[in-house]
């Protein structure tokens, strides 16, 4: 059964959004607007343990690189801290935390619920000179959420109800500066942000696994208050070399963002067993669906480059729901099967010696892969 925009409430503050985000849409249509809320619902109660080790195979892989107990950094890759939905080179990490975010950075991603505009949960991580060495996170009934700001009364978790989406980052920023200094005060001076995010956001993000699509969506949802009334998501208040490359054209920044974060190459980001397992018993409709998607294969870095978002500009596109997304060659992709391997085996990461200059129409084959897995457990070829 195909479902439709019209069936999305007009109360939804982030309705508008779903047409952005490709996976979700993808979710949507198949599955429906009450489906998705009861997978946002239940994944509730995964989310810490699957950010634990996440977080900790970044923590201890960069301790690892840092102390030069690894062979072949370049080869190994690992999420990072902030945004957690995004991969990057363990060698290349040090030097573009420090280029994007400063010498010293502290960053609290406010995750809030799209349809009773809550906060789902918190995720604060640390980076110094570059490098990620702390993260906690509150979510359901810590007692953090329930913090009053010390001047308008609102309990932290309610601060997002308000509808002013740079204020409510502004209120949840002054509260959990405040928490900082008090828990961690020798970061007492480093530069504070938050990052307001939308579950819908977070999970269409989460869903996806080419790391250049991964940047092209971060793109789309940041510089979507262009178009409507607020974005999808956003930093408070934005570092300035982030701001300054979102002033490029969504091409540049994906060309920008890779090349910081893989000198190019693309990676097929993997999904950690403990979410696999999770979807499988928990959401096995929804995960079959997924893997479909997944063994279609990934974009070519130069399709991804030249792709486009529907014109959500355009009143026709939402009334007629001309929600299609342009990619040049959209029948080729990079499948599991040229890589000689199985669906299963590529959601645990493979990174390919294939880049922009590389052909939408070259084949490619496993002497592409230059590593197969995350972190610690990286194969390389």
């Amino acid at each position: 059964m195909t479902h439709y925009f019209g069936e999305i409430p007009e109360s939804l503050r982030t309705k508008i959004f779903y047409p952005l985000g490709k996976n979700l849409w993808k979710l949507f249509k198949e599955f429906g607007y009450e489906k998705i809320l009861k997978f946002q619902a239940k994944s509730e109660e995964i989310v810490y343990e699957e950010l634990h080790e996440r977080l900790n195979t970044t923590l201890i892989t960069a301790k690892h690189v840092l102390e030069k107990r690894v062979s072949h950094p370049e080869q190994i890759l690992t999420y990072l801290l902030f945004p957690p939905v995004a991969s990057i080179r363990t060698d290349l990490q040090q030097g573009t935390m420090k280029l994007l975010y400063g010498d010293s950075v502290d960053l609290s991603f406010i995750v809030m619920r799209d349809e009773t505009q809550d906060i789902f949960f918190i995720l604060s991580g640390h980076c110094e000179d570059g490098i990620p060495v702390d993260w906690w996170m509150a979510a359901g009934d810590d007692e953090l959420l329930d913090r009053r700001h010390s001047k308008i009364g609102l309990k932290l978790k309610e601060i997002p109800k308000q509808k002013n989406f740079l204020q409510c980052g502004l209120r949840c920023l002054e509260v959990l500066t405040d928490v900082r200094n008090e828990r961690t005060p020798q970061w007492a001076t480093s530069s504070s942000h938050v990052s307001p995010v939308w579950t819908s956001g977070l999970w269409n993000t989460l869903l996806e696994r080419s790391g250049h699509e991964v940047h092209a969506a971060l793109y789309d949802g940041c510089v979507a208050d262009k178009v409507f009334d607020e974005p999808w998501f956003a930093y408070i208040p934005w570092p300035i070399m982030i701001k300054t490359l979102l002033m490029m054209k969504r091409k540049d920044w994906v060309l920008r963002l890779t090349g910081l974060m893989y000198r190019h190459y693309l990676h097929w980001q993997g999904l950690e067993d403990l979410a696999i397992n999770w979807l499988k018993e928990n959401n096995s409709e929804i995960y079959s669906f997924n893997l479909k998607i997944w063994d279609e294969g990934l974009p070519f870095p130069i399709q991804t480059l030249n792709s486009s978002p529907p014109n959500l500009k355009d009143p026709k596109v939402c009334r007629r729901q001309l929600f299609d997304w342009y990619y040049p060659y959209p029948e080729i992709s990079i499948k599991p099967e040229h890589l000689g391997m199985n669906i299963e085996e590529v959601l645990k990461g493979v990174f390919l010696n294939v880049t922009h200059e590389t052909q939408a129409t070259e084949i490619i084959n496993s002497s592409h892969i230059i590593s197969t897995g995350t972190g610690l457990d990286t194969k390389i070829i």
